[in-house]
């Protein structure tokens, strides 16, 4: 077997790059059930439906937090499914839920709508390819999920502008139906090629629970089971925190970025076209994060990835000229890349692989749900007049709590082992 500790990224790329492309496909399509998508359609779902602000927010937040709780339950087939089956599965999944979306002619079917989509997209699609991507990488876990995650980058920034322009010309609910069928038709076919094993990968994979498999590298911990990870106080002081906080704050700032764009009186073109500074800092912040975790740990670079967001909302709290709202992306974009693959680092480093998958259930739900709330919270402060300035000031006290908490339990007290 090959040292991938000592290959360069290059090299990676290269023997890689069927597996690394499998997760930037499932990173990409998971777009349709993220929030900076769907509400980029927010302006025409709330003008079909006659809801305010405050009300479409809130039947997101519920759809949503409906989706974070089935999500508890489903984010375990990956520890029994295998990953091209179970990524197939989801792809159907997301794509149908797309069509149906399509048409959304009332509260309830809206409400549906977005559970399913937030589920199997922003739920499903990332739970399983990044758990599968962490399993079968060890030496160079971090810099496999920044890769993967780059079809994230991609699709923030290709789609606010494709969405823009194509608004332009087709009814929203077409867009809805073309997205979906070409994504199964162009990707669910060569899951199954794209999945391979390879010698490369050093990592266990969902194969470790087999007797034929290998096991868990000798470096790596004991892998817990859910009711032990509940019992860590590191998870509930600092963890849940490193999923949450930003969860709220970029879906918060992605759900109501039309009001928002209004308010800095920036028209939605140019606020779209600011999405290629997120994208590019997504991919420079995910590649850094990266070779952080690989060179010093998930634990000990944790406290580097709340950086950005810290400066990102202070960027858009005291300026509204267009070079700071450049800085705004940049910044945002760094923060929003090198999150990810540090948390599925930090899991899998703390608490190990083979049951990565109920772990991984019990984790991200906390995320879905810290994005359920947000467009709620925000929608009702901006119904009932709160200046956006408020509303960033809460995002940025928030921001520097998530800071704080890593800062000092892995940098201070050094508590980076999980207790006996």
């Amino acid at each position: 077997m090959h040292q991938l500790g000592k290959i360069t990224l290059q090299m990676l790329i290269k023997t890689e790059w069927r597996f690394l492309l499998f997760g930037f496909f499932m990173s990409f399509w998971s777009s349709l059930g993220q929030t900076f998508f769907i509400s980029l359609f927010g302006a025409e779902i709330r003008a079909d439906l006659n809801l305010s602000h405050g009300a479409f927010g809130s039947y997101y937040a519920l759809a949503t937090t409906l989706s974070a709780l089935t999500l508890f339950w489903l984010g375990k087939l990956a520890d029994t499914i295998s990953v091209p089956r179970l990524s197939v599965m989801t792809v159907g999944g997301v794509c149908l839920a797309a069509v149906h979306f399509s048409f959304v002619q009332s509260v309830m079917m809206l409400i549906i709508g977005i559970y399913f989509l937030r589920l199997s997209g922003q739920g499903m699609m990332y739970h399983v390819y990044s758990t599968a991507v962490t399993r079968r990488y060890l030496q160079v876990r971090g810099r496999a999920l920044a890769i993967s995650g780059f079809g994230m980058n991609a699709a923030e920034a290709l789609f606010p502008i494709v969405v823009v322009l194509g608004l332009g010309f087709f009814d929203w609910r077409l867009i809805w139906i073309m997205l979906p069928i070409f994504a199964f038709i162009s990707f669910a076919p060569a899951i199954f090629y794209l999945t391979r094993r390879t010698d490369f990968q050093d990592g266990p994979g969902r194969e470790a629970d087999t007797a034929s498999s290998k096991a868990e590298d000798k470096d790596s911990p004991p892998s817990m089971r859910r009711t032990q990870v509940i019992k860590d106080s590191a998870f509930w002081a600092v963890i849940i925190w490193l999923m949450m906080v930003p969860g709220f704050t970029v879906t918060g700032l992605f759900f109501h970025q039309i009001h928002i764009a209004s308010e800095k009186g920036i028209p939605l073109f140019i606020w779209s076209s600011n999405y290629i500074w997120y994208a590019l800092a997504a991919i420079g912040g995910a590649l850094l994060s990266g070779i952080l975790v690989d060179k010093f740990s998930a634990h000990r670079s944790a406290v580097a990835a709340q950086v950005p967001m810290v400066l990102a909302c202070l960027a858009l709290m005291t300026s509204d000229s267009l070079i700071m709202l450049a800085v705004f992306f940049a910044l945002f974009g760094c923060a929003g890349g090198m999150g990810q693959p540090l948390v599925n680092a930090l899991l899998a480093e703390r608490y190990g692989t083979k049951w990565l998958g109920e772990i991984k259930a019990l984790a991200s739900p906390l995320n879905v749900f810290s994005s359920a709330l947000s467009p709620a919270v925000m929608g009702l402060l901006f119904d009932y007049g709160a200046g956006l300035n408020i509303v960033i000031a809460l995002l940025l006290s928030l921001s520097c709590f998530s800071l704080f908490m890593p800062l000092l339990w892995f940098n201070i007290l050094r508590r980076t082992q999980m207790p006996n």
